[in-house]
């Protein structure tokens, strides 16, 4: 019985750290200059089509505070679309750092136009993302494909303790 308790909380906090592992850490970063001003780009979702980027943007200058106002995400002149509604808020955890969320409407070259005020002075400029297109399946289906082994795993370990103590017992 205790095998089974130790197994149990063992699955149980797999599960809490695969699913919660997906926002520790940026999917990728990226630099930028706006005036004076080098600043970090930190990707927690890819920008693809129809689905919200977010991501944070802070100086990449230590001790360096920053202010960002006016965020429109712009096509390109070579993407045919519409400018973008930005969200832009400060982050709750980090000083200094803003949180960035957008949903670009088409595939191609975007241009995050925003302003950003420091101890130089403001200075506005664009910073290039590039908006890849739709991934071939849906994110919750290829987790509902990848994690589907599991049940079949936890059943397989499970009816081997119980084989096993109904070994015991005949003896």
């Amino acid at each position: 019985m205790r095998n089974v308790k130790i197994q149990t909380c063992f699955s149980l906090l797999f599960l809490f750290l695969v699913f919660t592992a997906a926002g520790i850490s940026p999917l990728a970063t990226q630099t930028a200059q706006i005036g004076p001003y080098t600043l970090l780009l930190s990707f927690y979702s890819l920008p693809r089509v129809g689905q919200e980027l977010n991501m944070t943007i802070q100086s990449k200058t230590a001790g360096e505070s920053l202010k960002f106002s006016h965020v429109v995400l712009n096509p390109a002149p070579s993407t045919d679309a519409i400018p973008a509604k930005v969200t832009i808020s400060p982050d709750k955890d980090t000083a200094g750092t803003y949180d960035i969320s957008v949903t670009p409407s088409v595939r191609g070259l975007w241009q995050l136009h925003l302003t950003a005020s420091g101890p130089s002075g403001s200075f506005t400029g664009d910073i290039p993302i590039n908006a890849l297109g739709p991934p071939v399946i849906p994110t919750w289906l290829g987790w509902l494909i990848g994690l589907s082994p599991l049940p079949l795993i936890i059943a397989f370990f499970w009816s081997q303790v119980v084989w096993s103590k109904r070994r015991k017992r005949v003896r």
